[in-house]
């Protein structure tokens, strides 16, 4: 970790930055979204703008489209710039003076790449800032470049922790779920058995419930459908974990209620995908 990433994390809180995204779909859009807003729980995190918001921290390029890299090539105001930097996401490297992340994304590797080009931005904000207050007589007008400048966002509380449920009877997928999930500051429970992920379900709020199909003593199956049936835990997220994927054996999870299937071996990116869609910011942003 470097020291800049040591002082942000160690702050209490994290910080804010406005992401940009140029180049993508909606659908594209609407999946880095989603995928984002578990960035909240990190000492760096990345939000798309809203109404207000000036201007870009940072831009996330799609090199597949065209026009966006002509966007990138261009030097006028609301593109890429030493204090509002870019990354650039695609299928085939392409040169541009920006780091380049390769599709399909993975997504603590683009994290990383953000925070790491982040860090190098907010260092040129603050050699320039101070550049600039020496060479200010105290009474005349900034230059236009300095009035423009955004002040380094500021420090804002970390999302409350939420609570997730591993339901599994192998101690190596555990340890997998632990180790993936505790960076983004969940709880996270374990259970060996459908009896006692049942129990657990009763007795605490979970965000989401990641629960494997065979089991001693009852099946996940069997578990989803009363976890699913009981007015307390029904609006729990279900995550399926299956090494089964023909259609009889979606079609019995569908059945007892399941919100997602996630494939044995879990792989990463799609275990960081899934949950995100069943994050509270994400439901919220369904209803709105």
């Amino acid at each position: 970790m470097t020291q800049t990433t040591s002082m942000v994390a160690a702050a209490k809180g994290n910080h804010r930055f406005i992401l940009e995204m140029r180049g993508f779909s909606e659908a594209e859009k609407s999946m880095l979204t989603s995928t984002f807003r578990l960035t909240s729980r990190r000492a760096m995190s990345y939000v798309e703008p809203e109404a207000g918001d000036t201007r870009a921290d940072i831009y996330l390029i799609n090199a597949d489209n065209p026009d966006a890299l002509q966007d990138l090539a261009r030097r006028d105001i609301g593109v890429p710039n030493a204090h509002s930097p870019a990354v650039v996401v695609g299928r085939s490297a392409v040169e541009t003076p920006w780091p380049f992340v390769p599709k399909p994304i993975h997504w603590m590797r683009l994290f990383e790449k953000l925070d790491e080009v982040m860090e190098q931005a907010l260092k040129e904000r603050d050699r320039r800032a101070q550049q600039a207050a020496t060479q200010w007589d105290g009474t005349s007008m900034r230059r236009s470049s300095d009035q423009k400048r955004k002040p380094v966002p500021v420090s804002e509380p970390v999302a409350l922790r939420e609570s997730v449920l591993v339901v599994d009877d192998s101690a190596t997928v555990r340890a997998f779920m632990r180790i993936k999930l505790s960076p983004f500051q969940f709880d996270v429970d374990f259970a060996e058995t459908g009896e006692e992920a049942i129990e657990k379900a009763n007795q605490k709020n979970y965000t989401c419930i990641f629960l494997d199909i065979m089991m001693p003593g009852i099946d996940g199956y069997e578990v989803c459908k009363r976890i699913k049936g009981n007015a307390k835990t029904k609006s729990t997220a279900v995550v399926m974990l299956t090494s089964k994927s023909s259609m009889i054996d979606k079609f019995r999870g569908s059945w007892s209620g399941c919100n997602a299937y996630l494939s044995k071996p879990v792989v990463e990116d799609e275990l960081l995908a899934t949950i995100a869609k069943f994050l509270p910011s994400a439901l919220e942003s369904i209803r709105d």
